[in-house]
């Protein structure tokens, strides 16, 4: 079997930050290389750095493909810019700079989480693909979250532009988008694109929750990228 089959794959979660809504994914993933979930810490909010600083503590030794999902998406970023053990950059319904316009940014940043009418939340992230159970998992992660981790993590996305550190990138890129994101607009993945040429774009019929809605075609596009990969000048060391 050749080496790249067992390339691994970090991935890096939502703005939930538990990774619990990707198990899905990773278990189709997982029939077919090694994965690794990170969850970030909750007991108090962390930047982006100090995040970055979190998963290249628990990152493999050795060379590995990496997903960033949505809010994680400049964390990918910044460690596949860094990192010469990164073979691959996978962003999923992500951004290298806040994807809002400059009214809803304002708003976003004055937003009490507990105060947003649940069918709200799901129509943003899921639209029409949530089913009973998504849903429901959904509504569980979010509810054991303290509201000013919402808050100050929303306040980084607000805050990060990763598009630099996004040009410094040498590996091959994957962006999955979903064709009916209401979160993470065509604007996103078009800067994205227009920094990384190179970049493939793989569309799904979608909300902005790809990985949890369709978590085998998401796994299926994951695999195929992560085999035509080659280790070729990565290194085992940062």
């Amino acid at each position: 079997m050749p080496a790249h089959a067992h390339l691994p794959v970090l991935l890096l979660p939502g703005m939930d930050g538990t990774g619990e809504l990707l198990q899905p994914l990773a278990n189709r993933l997982s029939a077919r290389r090694p994965v690794q979930v990170v969850a970030y810490p909750d007991s108090e909010p962390r930047s982006y750095d100090e995040l970055t600083a979190f998963v290249l503590q628990r990152a493999p030794p050795e060379p590995f493909a990496i997903l960033g999902e949505s809010f994680s998406g400049p964390i990918a970023i910044e460690i596949a810019a860094t990192d010469r053990r990164v073979a691959g950059l996978i962003l999923a319904s992500s951004f290298a700079r806040h994807p809002m316009p400059a009214l809803s940014a304002g708003l976003a940043r004055a937003l009490d989480p507990r105060l947003v009418p649940r069918r709200v939340v799901e129509g943003a992230l899921l639209g029409s693909a949530g089913t009973p159970d998504i849903k429901a998992d959904l509504a569980r992660v979010l509810a054991r979250l303290p509201p000013r981790l919402i808050r100050a993590r929303i306040a980084e996305v607000l805050g990060v532009d990763k598009r630099d550190r996004l040009r410094a990138v040498t590996c091959p890129m994957l962006y999955l988008r979903g064709r009916f994101d209401r979160l993470v607009r065509g604007k996103s993945r078009d800067e994205i694109t227009f920094l990384q040429p190179g970049c493939e774009v793989q569309t799904f019929d979608a909300p902005h929750m790809l990985l949890e809605t369709h978590p085998a075609e998401a796994a299926a596009a994951i695999d195929r990228f992560c085999t035509r990969l080659t280790w070729s000048g990565v290194s085992s060391a940062p």
